[in-house]
């Protein structure tokens, strides 16, 4: 499969749990991030072709903010080895400006140290 990213992913070095942005329940963790899109390991599904609101918990606030919110469309999902676990892609399709600078921070952060 060819690769469609515009920016490649970087590993999260720290724990980065996400929230669905309507309900407050937990959906998963990041695996992989870049500012346009997102692997999450879940214990549900996510639907391929859905557009669900997120936010991002952030370990350390930034910028007096505790959480980034955003759009993303599940592009692919598909089980993982674990038992009810579900590996999941994300393409991220509406987040503030500013959001995607903090993206950009937390992954020079894990690679500066």
């Amino acid at each position: 499969m060819q690769e469609q990213r515009h920016s490649p992913r970087k590993v999260a070095n720290e724990v980065l749990i996400i929230t669905d942005q309507i309900t407050g329940s937990h959906i998963g963790r990041v695996v992989n991030i870049s500012a346009e899109g997102l692997m999450l390991l879940s214990d549900e599904a996510m639907v391929t072709g859905s557009v669900y609101q997120l936010d991002l918990i952030l370990p350390i606030p930034k910028n007096d903010q505790e959480k980034i919110s955003f759009t993303a469309e599940a592009v692919w999902c598909t089980e993982a080895s674990q038992p009810d676990s579900f590996w999941s892609g994300f393409h991220i399709i509406d987040i503030n400006p500013d959001d995607v600078l903090i993206i950009d921070e937390l992954i020079l952060d894990w690679h500066s140290n």
